[in-house]
């Protein structure tokens, strides 16, 4: 999979972002790579950026959607940005404010259908947040 089709489908109805680089990920714990979570995180911070998102919330989205597909800690300063786009994540896909996902632990990416749906629904609700930072 590349990762503007990985981006593509986790933002689908959401934002649509655009990679300086694309990658090709074979298995999703290709996801662990550092520039992985660098090009998701520039990515995503400039679309929410031209889409309206303050800079704060746009560098707060870009950051926690790179560590839900890395597993990495965020590069953003503010954890507690992250941590309430974490809460209004698992609430929305799983009514569990404290449960989430990390894509690089799926053993397949035949794996992420099962989980697409919810995670789509937890992304637009973490954008939803970020958009009143």
């Amino acid at each position: 999979m590349r990762l503007s089709e990985l981006l593509n489908l986790l933002l689908e109805g959401t934002l649509a972002v655009s990679l300086r680089e694309d990658l090709q990920l074979n298995q999703p714990e290709d996801l662990t790579n550092p520039e992985v979570h660098a090009g998701v995180s520039d990515a995503v911070t400039e679309a929410a950026l031209e889409n309206g998102l303050s800079v704060r919330g746009a560098y707060a989205f870009g950051e926690w959607l790179a560590e839900l597909c890395t597993g990495w800690s965020t590069r953003y300063n503010n954890e507690n940005d992250i941590l309430m786009l974490d809460y209004a994540f698992g609430e929305a896909a799983y009514g569990d404010p404290k449960q989430v996902i990390r894509l690089y632990l799926l053993p397949t990416w035949g794996a992420l259908s099962e989980h697409l749906q919810q995670v789509r629904v937890g992304i637009k609700a973490a954008f939803e947040a970020a958009k009143a930072l």
